[in-house]
């Protein structure tokens, strides 16, 4: 009797589970449906020009961004309005910016820290979030030298086999902190 209430509860428990999962996907408010536009793949980065490893990470995502295929787009998600961003190529992301200033995207999706990259497909769900690369290995230390390339990966292994999610790797940074996300 104890292992039949135990297997009703289990297969009860992984019912509303798959039902959660499935409506989590469903229910992508139509802001964010209307910042995924008609791309295919979808990456966003949360950034902070406040953060030193967003700062790092500058010439990383340049690259992320020039490389990507046709069919996916590019986003910076910024939460401080009022912060101004001096990278060398920051002039030419007007339409690659979105103005997070509410907080909708990072409580969505459970953004944590910058830099913090999230792969959605064309119906929002997320494929991959996490970390960019190894490079961040604790909060507040980093390496020198990249010796996993998490992002870069994500894509290649979403481009070959279309909608696969990809193993999350937890994003280390600078945390967003409450203040920003109220």
């Amino acid at each position: 009797m104890l292992k039949q209430t135990a297997y009703s509860l289990l297969c009860s428990f992984l019912a509303l589970t798959i039902t959660a999962c499935r409506q989590s996907r469903e229910s992508v408010s139509p802001e964010i449906q209307k910042q995924l536009g008609t791309a295919d793949y979808h990456l966003w980065v949360t950034y902070s020009n406040e953060c030193p490893f967003c700062i790092r990470y500058t010439q990383t995502l340049r690259e992320i961004h020039d490389s990507l295929p046709e069919n996916w787009s590019f986003k910076f998600l910024k939460l401080l309005p009022n912060e101004t961003w001096n990278f060398d190529w920051s002039q030419s992301l007007s339409g690659e910016i979105i103005h997070d200033s509410t907080h909708l995207w990072v409580r969505h999706f459970g953004l944590k820290v910058y830099p913090e990259a999230l792969i959605l497909d064309a119906n929002g769900t997320v494929l991959y979030k996490g970390a960019i690369d190894d490079r961040a290995h604790e909060t507040g230390l980093s390496r020198t030298v990249v010796q996993q390339a998490f992002l870069a990966h994500a894509i290649a292994q979403i481009q070959l086999n279309k909608n696969a999610k990809v193993k999350f790797q937890t994003a280390k940074g600078c945390f967003i902190e409450d203040y920003e996300v109220q």
